[in-house]
Formats: structure tokens, sequence, C-alpha cells
């Protein structure tokens, strides 16, 4: 069974990121992780990350365990490089190529079918946009139903103050009216 992941338009030329690629090809998982975890360079990080990447989509989407996948392929492409130019002499420009590439890794099965777990693929239905809003609304019924509950219950809290300090419930307009006039 094969796993693939890839990673797209990464900021280093091809040529550096196939230097690495080179160490790891058709090793097991484990071997190139810790190949490439003690060796320093920017591809080695992405590289790394990548594998994982591609683990983890063979554990999760086809049950299968990393100590029976090996790598099988790795590809590096060119991807389209960014130009920039350098002012040079006599009024000139000299073109500066940043280049980036595309990394693709594929993972296989040392011994097929060993190690496997059983995956639960959900069997989930897509809804239409009608259902989708019908859904809605009735969540938002029951939301505004609770929240006049709510509502409510704050209301009778301030009667049942209002009646227990005895006061008239005038607020504001009581003070304005209690005070002296000049």
């Amino acid at each position: 069974m094969q796993v693939r992941a890839r990673l797209k338009n990464f900021r280093m030329s091809a040529k550096k990121a196939r230097l690495v690629a080179d160490l790891v090809r058709g090793k097991k998982t484990d071997q190139a992780a810790e190949q490439l975890r003690f060796r320093q360079g920017k591809a080695c990080n992405s590289l790394l990350g990548l594998m994982d990447s591609a683990v983890a989509n063979a554990w999760h989407n086809f049950g299968l365990d990393r100590d029976n996948l090996y790598i099988e392929k790795v590809k590096i492409d060119a991807a389209p490089a960014m130009k920039r130019w350098r002012p040079r002499a006599h009024g000139r420009t000299y073109p500066i190529l940043k280049r980036s590439c595309h990394m693709e890794i594929i993972l296989n099965e040392v011994e097929e079918g060993k190690g496997r777990r059983k995956v639960e693929k959900k069997q989930g239905k897509t809804l239409t946009y009608k259902e989708l809003k019908k859904m809605s609304d009735q969540a938002e019924k029951i939301l505004s139903k609770q929240k006049g509950k709510k509502d409510k219950e704050k209301v009778k809290e301030k009667q049942e103050k209002i009646e227990k300090k005895g006061d008239s419930g005038g607020g504001m307009i009581s003070k304005i009216f209690r005070r002296k006039s000049i």
C-alpha cells in the first residue's frame, strides 16, 4: 500500500534538497528519521516533517504501523523561481533567481499486511443547503427559547430585590426629582 505526502513551493533549490533526499531513499522510516534528525540543514527539517506527515497519513487513513514502512520514493522537482534584480555597472541589471522546489515522499510496506489495525471509515452523508438551513433555524429557535427563559429569570430576580428594599423602583427619575431646586 503506497502512502504519499507532498510539500509544495519549498524555498530551496531542488539541487540542494536532492542531496538530502539521496540519504534517506530506500531506508526504513525510523532509520531515515534518525538520519534527518542529526543532520543540519533546512532541507533535513522539512523532509523530516514531510516524512512524519506521510507516516501519520498511513496510520490514520490505512491503519499501517510505522515500523513496517520504508521510503520507496522521494521526488524533488523544481518549482517556479522568484525573479529579483541586482544593479550592476553602467546601468545594467543582473538577474537573481530565488529557486524553490516541490517535495513528494512515497512510503510503502516492508511486509504486506503486517501490523495493520482496523480502520473504520465514517459513512458521512453530505447535506444540502436546505437541510443545513433547516437545522440552523431549529438551533436558533432552541437558543432563543433558552435565552427568553434566562431573561425572565433575571427580571424576576430584579423585582424581588426591589420588593425587599422597599424602593418604588424609580431609579434615576426619582433621584432627579429629589434634588433641591435653586
